[in-house]
């Protein structure tokens, strides 16, 4: 299974805008949204979870994605967190990941930053940066989806 991970320098770069974009162009592929929380451990592919009109994980269903997993964790249980996602979404061709502590845990086929001019780098951000095979400013989207096809195929 192929696996992209799409990470964000800041909050609200626009992960999952380009998760929809790359998404609409490939076939048999899954999503996994992820989280990071305070306390407890979720992972669902349950549609009243996921088919919430206006959350991500909606845009990634109505994107295209076979199969969408959201998972909820503290940081320090990510990686199992993670492991269980990947399972869900094993039928897939591939799987596009979104969320940027992710590259602490796996090593994907290809890792998208995306980064937006003048604001301050997020910590996990700072670790992602040098896993990052494509760095790309919030309105270059066009050419992280040519990137993805390049690579993948």
């Amino acid at each position: 299974m192929k696996i992209i991970t799409i990470s964000g320098a800041h909050k609200g770069v626009g992960k999952t805008t380009l998760a929809c974009k790359i998404l609409k162009g490939l076939k048999d592929f899954g999503a996994i949204k992820t989280m990071v929380s305070k306390e407890n451990i979720s992972i669902t592919s349950k549609d009243e979870a996921i088919e919430v009109p206006g959350k991500d994980t909606f845009l990634l269903k109505k994107a295209g994605a076979e199969k969408v997993v959201l998972v909820s964790s503290p940081r320090k249980d990510l990686g199992w967190a993670l492991k269980v996602a990947l399972n869900m979404v094993s039928g897939c061709k591939g799987v596009i990941i979104e969320g940027t502590s992710v590259l602490d845990y796996i090593k994907p086929d290809v890792a998208i930053m995306i980064r937006a001019k003048g604001k301050r780098i997020k910590e996990s951000a700072k670790r992602a940066l040098k896993k990052a095979d494509l760095i790309i400013l919030s309105n270059e989207f066009d050419k992280a989806v040519k990137f993805v096809k390049e690579k993948i195929r």
